[in-house]
């Protein structure tokens, strides 16, 4: 289990900074567009995010570094889901999560609030088995790892098959 969330956690952290350093303007848009904070600060925030969710991906890989690593996945993935919630109560639904930047936009909703309170809980669930854990084996370290890289996929073709529903209906609407 050990070795699952910090194999999927990692993934994750590490595909969405990539994308948002792929996609740096674009994303600097996104964070504007969230309307949380002044907009001097959108710039900057957005430029170093990704090099955050970067320290955060390599940490959970680095033992010594794991407590820390978790704690911040947690934080920064409920950090996410209030900024999320304080939109989607504000009516504020059509903008970006910013998640990942895949051509598709995935538009706020309160599920994504709860995946990311979800998500969150799994970084705290990961800190709590820190010193529970035993020592992996090379075969747990393989099958965790190969389980996360699936649960990794899955997670991103959901997200990808939101986009695309939800650029399906946008585009319906305009017809």
């Amino acid at each position: 289990m050990t070795t699952f969330l910090r194999s999927f956690l990692a993934l994750l952290f590490a595909g969405a900074a990539l994308s948002k350093l792929r996609h740096q303007e674009e994303f600097v848009g996104v964070v504007r567009n969230f309307r949380l904070m002044p907009e001097a600060l959108a710039a900057p925030v957005a430029a170093v995010l990704p090099w955050l969710e970067l320290a955060v991906a390599a940490g959970l890989l680095v033992d010594p570094a794991l407590p820390y690593a978790a704690a911040g996945a947690s934080g920064l993935l409920m950090l996410f889901a209030i900024a999320m919630a304080i939109n989607v109560a504000r009516g504020r639904k059509a903008i970006d999560c910013g998640c990942f930047r895949t051509g598709y936009k995935q538009a706020l909703s309160w599920f994504l609030v709860l995946r990311n309170v979800v998500l969150a809980g799994g970084g705290l669930v990961l800190l709590g088995l820190v010193d529970a854990s035993r020592a992996a084996t090379w075969a747990d370290i393989a099958t965790g790892v190969f389980a996360a890289s699936v649960a990794m996929l899955l997670y991103i073709t959901f997200g990808l098959l939101g986009g695309v529903a939800a650029t399906a209906r946008n585009n319906a609407h305009l017809a």
